[in-house]
């Protein structure tokens, strides 16, 4: 028991550290509110108010606590909070940051009270189906060291919206975030996309920029060499791969090869390079990047951070598996955006305890507390969020003992005119 107490101080302490990095010149009532947040997500595995007020195991009536936490979701949280996660966040990417970039839904087909509810096509339906709900852009980056997904944007959004432009114009939105990010710190970033963003808009924005692309291309794509325009097919069917490799797709390591050469595309008048990859699927992957290469390690860098792309797929799977993040109950715009902040906060958070893994004791045993059977894993996601819900359901008080309250000084004697 005195391992189990331990072990639920030190969470504790971790989930209060990180809240107050991120809420940095923020007021009080703004921290307790987002530390309640993280701690009865990362409690509760779920993001009903409901459920979080439960974890929060608060002396005052559970309808009390709803009502507070839904009053505070309502309301804009200061840009500052969200600042002070991205910065926090970029520190672990390392100095040649990947940024995976995709579009998800959110599905809510009985819903009929959700404020500005659309329609968009259910990706996780096996016939494609439209259904009511609203679209949502990710931009994850990689750490350094563990290659974890951790959000750098994240954004809720409906074509019916007042403002809304375009599906391009709201990813551009992130891109621009993201990229002022970088320049603050003077580096370039890496973008993956896959072949949903084969458009020419895209590739004239990042050589506006001057950031890296990795961009999958589709079959309908025309290319120029040799002073004459191909079909994409054509040069794919007239090569068969010099560069022999390993690439680890869909769950196993497969052997591969690569043929790399120089082209046009139509969005632009500069030369980038064309990387095939034959072997992973029946149809050979075709990749345009603009990253230079002059080794054979180099096709592998690009190869290998395309593949990379499975890690924000599985991102938006434990986002809704493991906090059942569709599962929301809130109505108003607003208040899903932050309830969607408080997600990507908690995750981040997880993703940040991943980076130490093997650096830190304490991280050690939340593995050990998850209970995982496997020992060897890419994603480490699932094991550290179990690990926190398990070694939180001994937690016999809530977060409010480690928050810093200010108390009203009580005076003992009489006022006196004198």
């Amino acid at each position: 028991m005195i391992n189990f107490t331990t072990n639920t101080y030190e969470m504790k302490r971790e989930i209060v550290k990180f809240s107050k990095k991120i809420c940095e010149g923020s007021k009080k009532p703004i921290l307790k509110f987002i530390t309640d947040m993280i701690y009865g997500i990362s409690k509760s595995k779920d993001i009903l108010l409901s459920s979080i007020a439960e974890a929060l195991d608060e002396k005052t009536k559970k309808a009390n606590t709803i009502n507070r936490l839904s009053d505070n979701l309502v309301k804009n949280l200061d840009e500052s909070i969200d600042n002070n996660y991205c910065n926090l966040v970029m520190d672990s990417l390392g100095d040649n940051p990947v940024f995976l970039i995709d579009d998800s839904d959110v599905i809510k087909p009985l819903g009929n009270k959700f404020e500005e509810l659309g329609i968009v096509r259910d990706g996780s339906s096996r016939n494609k189906s439209y259904e009511k709900g609203y679209h949502h852009t990710e931009i994850v980056g990689l750490t350094k060291d563990k290659k974890q997904p951790i959000s750098i944007y994240s954004k809720i959004y409906s074509s019916t919206e007042k403002n809304f432009i375009s599906w391009n114009e709201e990813t551009k939105k992130g891109l621009d975030k993201v990229i002022g990010l970088l320049e603050e710190r003077k580096l370039k970033g890496i973008f993956v996309h896959d072949r949903g963003y084969d458009i020419n808009e895209l590739f004239r924005y990042y050589f506006r920029e001057k950031q890296y692309f990795i961009i999958r291309l589709t079959e309908k794509r025309k290319i120029y060499r040799n002073h004459r325009w191909y079909k994409i097919t054509t040069l794919r069917d007239a090569f068969k791969g010099k560069i022999k490799m390993k690439l680890m797709f869909q769950g196993e390591e497969k052997e591969c090869y690569v043929s790399v050469i120089k082209v046009q595309i139509t969005a632009e008048k500069k030369w980038i390079n064309l990387i095939f990859i034959y072997g992973l699927s029946d149809t050979p992957m075709m990749l345009a990047s603009n990253i230079e290469i002059n080794s054979k390690e180099d096709v592998i860098k690009i190869a290998r951070g395309y593949i990379n792309r499975w890690r924000i797929e599985e991102y938006f799977k434990f986002k809704k598996q493991e906090y059942r993040f569709e599962n929301f109950r809130v109505r108003s715009l607003t208040a899903i955006r932050n309830l969607n902040k408080m997600v990507t906060y908690t995750i981040g958070l997880v993703a940040l305890l991943c980076e130490k893994i093997g650096k830190r004791e304490f991280i050690n045993k939340i593995i050990k507390e998850s209970k995982s059977l496997k020992e060897k894993v890419y994603l480490w996601f699932y094991q550290i969020a179990r690990g926190i819900y398990n070694i939180l359901s001994y937690a016999r008080t809530g977060i409010r003992g480690w928050e810093e309250i200010r108390k009203t000084k009580v005076y003992d004697g009489q006022l006196s005119l004198l």
